[in-house]
Formats: C-alpha cells, structure tokens, sequence
C-alpha cells in the first residue's frame, strides 16, 4: 500500500509520524512524509521518501508579535491576533497555494495520514482516496473532561460537552471564511455556520495520541476514535563517550528542554532553572537554549539527543508542556516540572499533576527564582511522585500504540477504499 503521512509543526509534533511512517515501512508499505524542510534527514533516517511544504516552526515560534503575546500567557485568543489579517480571498489564494503543494505529496496514494491541523483541506476538499487524522491532545466532544483552555468546572457532564462545542464553535468561525474562499474557487457550494468537524470524525479514522494510562477514553466518543498509546521512533543513535561521561559522571542530572519554543521564554529562564538545580545539588543538561546567553558553570549543552536514551539516565525532567517532550518523560518513568507556555501545555502540565508525576506547574508567564526552585526541590525529593512516575512509565511502555494503529490503519484502508469505489 502506498501511503502519505502529512504533517506539520514542530520536533514534537513531526516525531510520531517518523514513528508511523517507519512501523509502516517495515510491514511492506510505501510510505512518503510531507512535512517541512528541517525533518528531511529525520525522514531519511527513517527510510522515508521525502515531500517538502512551506513553513518552518522555527521561523514561527521567533515571531516578535507571537514571543510578546506567549509571555503574557497561552491564551488563544490573544494568539489568534498575532495571526496575518488577510481578506478571504487573499486566505483562499494562501489555502489554494498549500493545497498546490500538498497535491504531489498525495499523487498515487492508496491512504493519507494527516494530522488534526489540516483538516481544514479535508472540509473544503475531501480526498478521493481513505484518509485518517492524527490529534496530539483530546479535541472530540465528551462529557468527562471540558475543552481544552475551558475551565474546570464542577458542573458536571453537560457544562464539559458544551465547553467543547463552544470551543469548536469558535474554531469554525476563524476557519470558515477560509474553506469557503477556497471551496468557491473549485465551484464547491459555501459551508454553513454549523461546524463540519464532528462529520469528519463519523466517517474517517482518527488517532489520539496518548496512553489511556494517561487519559482514559471517554465511553461516550465516536467508535472511529482511537487512543492506544503513544508512537515512538526508537531510532539507531548512539551517544559520543563524551555525552555518557557527561551524564553519567556523578549523580543522576536534571534535563532541560523547552523544544522549538526557546525564544518565546523570558529572558534569564536558562539561568533561573540552572541555579536552582545547582542549589538542589544536581547538574543541569540542556537541550539548545537561547544562543545569547551564557552558558552557566557545570551546565552541560546537547543540540541533538536521543530522548529514548537521555530521559531514562535523568533524576527529572524540565519542559515546556509540548506533547512529544511530556510523552517522552512519561515513557522514561522520571519526575517531570512543566512550565507551560503555548496554547495546549497547560492542559498536559494540569494532568501531569493530576497523574502525581509532577508538582503544581509554573506557568512560563509567571516564572521566577522561588517557584523554580520550589517545584524542582518537590521533584527530585519527593518519594511518592517518583515512584508514581515510575508506575506510569512500565504503563506507557506496555502500550502496543504503534502495533494497534498499523492495523487499524491496514483495515480501514480496505473498508473506506470499497466504500469510495461503490459511491463512484
């Protein structure tokens, strides 16, 4: 079978794809992946024909407008602004220029991957050929937890389902004018003010990447929504002797890793985690940081590491909250200090609380020197979270997420393609 993995984002965001495309692969399919241009080793790495498409989220995540509005929180609607403010028909040119360069990717496809952020294509143009979709966090209305970005409420199950039709209510309002623009440039009828999206998960197959460890499905989803566990890309990479002296030399350190999202963290954030674990008695290694500072005494800086192999060899983990980094710390069974600062960390930095894998967050917005330290300290010293965090980690490891989703996926490609042929 001849498939197309479509995606795009960050590391994080990008990684189980890799995964995908790679367990794939290894059953005997073709598999090509269209995400940008900074994953092309990855894909190679991984032995998958490469597509390129526009964008790099490192371009995105150093824009001035978005680093002002992320310091003052993850609001996604303080987000939103900071996006170009185009008419509709200049947004239909841009969608109808990303479709052009996504059309290649999908050329002699037998099934398409995508993830949850191109959905917009499948609405304005469905493709001619099975598709699924591919979420990083629960976006599929429930009445067992609200929408992510709604408050918790004690209201129960009827406040939750409306907080995620309201949340969808809003994302159709931005997303409309867009998809009608591009839908009228292919002679397609304009899409009313009723979401489409709930129709998407009804007739397709999609993907919620966790472990039901971590959430537990909700009894009252759709059947074509899967939670099976995470993927992961168990690549062939061996640390320099170098990098094992570096962890290894003493006791276990502290990593920190706030992923593509650096440059969005106030300035100093390297220096505040770095004292503070100094004043833990632990040693810090960093993954990148912010090129303009200076590297503090006994810090250790990596630019590329295997989190399969690093996290394992930490006594904690520092992050920003991103889904890969989180999936990575819990499959690794160590303590984690979230600091979330874009739109969906705050979610996954509550639940890792709640899962007593991590102490209260720091939001990113309200970092500083005593809460830092405060949270590293409960980290490193506190028992139970540690052994909590263990018990989740043998959990996370036991899931068969990549196995269950390369059968699905194999079933639902013969179903869904009889289906298309007999509506032909």
């Amino acid at each position: 079978m001849r498939v197309s993995l479509v995606v795009v984002g960050s590391r994080g965001d990008v990684q189980p794809f890799l995964a995908l495309g790679a367990a794939l692969r290894a059953r005997g399919h073709q598999v090509r992946l269209a995400t940008h241009g900074d994953f092309r080793d990855l894909a190679a790495e991984a032995g998958l024909e490469f597509y390129p498409v526009p964008g790099s989220p490192r371009h995105y995540f150093s824009s001035p407008e978005l680093v002002k509005s992320l310091r003052k929180g993850p609001s996604v609607l303080r987000l939103a602004r900071t996006m170009p403010r185009e008419g509709a028909e200049a947004a239909g040119h841009a969608l109808a220029q990303l479709d052009a360069y996504l059309k290649p990717a999908f050329d002699g496809a037998e099934l398409i991957v995508s993830s949850v952020f191109n959905r917009n294509s499948y609405v304005a143009a469905p493709p001619d050929v099975p598709w699924a979709m591919v979420t990083w966090y629960p976006n599929t209305p429930t009445s067992a937890f609200p929408a992510m970005g709604a408050p918790a409420l004690p209201l129960g199950g009827a406040y939750n389902r409306l907080s995620h039709h309201v949340s969808r209510a809003v994302e159709w309002r931005m997303c409309r004018p867009i998809v009608n623009a591009y839908r009228a440039r292919l002679g397609r009828t304009p899409l009313g003010h009723r979401t489409p999206f709930a129709r998407l998960e009804r007739d397709g197959l999609t993907f919620c990447l966790h472990s039901p460890a971590v959430i537990r499905p909700p009894a009252d989803w759709p059947s074509g929504v899967r939670m099976s566990g995470y993927w992961f890309w168990d690549r062939d990479w061996s640390p320099s002797p170098e990098l094992v002296a570096a962890v290894e030399d003493g006791p276990a350190p502290v990593v920190l890793s706030f992923g593509s999202l650096w440059p969005a963290f106030p300035e100093g954030s390297l220096t505040m985690v770095a004292d503070a674990v100094r004043r833990a008695g632990r040693r810090l290694v960093v993954i990148d940081g912010p090129r303009q500072d200076e590297l503090p005494a006994g810090v250790v800086r990596l630019h590329d590491a295997d989190y399969t192999w690093l996290f394992p060899r930490a006594a904690a983990v520092v992050h920003h909250g991103g889904f890969g980094t989180g999936a990575a710390a819990l499959r690794a069974g160590v303590p984690q200090v979230v600091v979330p600062i874009f739109i969906d960390h705050p979610f996954w930095a509550a639940r890792m609380a709640a899962l007593g894998v991590a102490p209260k967050p720091v939001p990113a917005a309200k970092l500083e020197p005593r809460r830092v330290e405060r949270a590293v300290r409960r980290a490193l010293g506190d028992r139970r979270l540690r052994e909590r965090a263990a018990d989740l980690g043998r959990y996370v490891r036991a899931d068969r997420g990549l196995d269950a989703a390369c059968e699905e996926l194999e079933r639902w490609a013969g179903v869904s393609s009889r289906n298309v042929a007999a509506a032909r």
